[in-house]
């Protein structure tokens, strides 16, 4: 079994359920913290599913009882404990940031570098030629 905490995740939701109205579904369990509801990114339109921050982990117990299928709006519901996203661990993040690409060698870097620095020069060559003006 998962470990309790105190947000729900819920499915199978009508697509024109909206915060106002998980807000009605959830308020007689107790106090509503956050709502998420998940939508298609492309078209705004609900996934049919959200999640609900409770205050605290009884209150999401009591909603998850008394929500997990029943019938709401013609659809039967489920309604679970949400699992927190497992991430990898920060050193490892931090060490494939830090790491060359393989595929290039230092020499192509260096190229890559003089074309960059050669054409920032090329765009505005008044600027560059008054900053590399020896004073006599």
């Amino acid at each position: 079994m998962q470990t309790p905490n105190a947000t729900v995740y819920i499915s199978n939701l009508s697509y024109n359920r909206d915060r106002n109205g998980l807000k009605s579904m959830f308020s007689p369990f107790g106090k509503i913290k956050n709502i998420k509801i998940i939508v298609e990114p492309t078209t705004n339109q609900s996934r049919g599913m959200a999640f609900v921050e409770m205050t605290s982990a009884a209150d999401a117990k009591k909603a998850i009882e008394g929500l997990n299928e029943t019938i709401v709006d013609g659809r039967t519901v489920k309604a679970k404990y949400a699992t927190p996203l497992k991430s990898a661990p920060i050193k490892n993040i931090m060490m494939k940031a830090s790491k060359p690409q393989k595929d290039l060698d230092f020499k192509e870097i260096q190229l890559k570098k003089k074309a960059r620095n050669e054409a920032k020069r090329n765009s505005n060559p008044l600027k560059f030629k008054v900053a590399n003006k020896k004073t006599t």
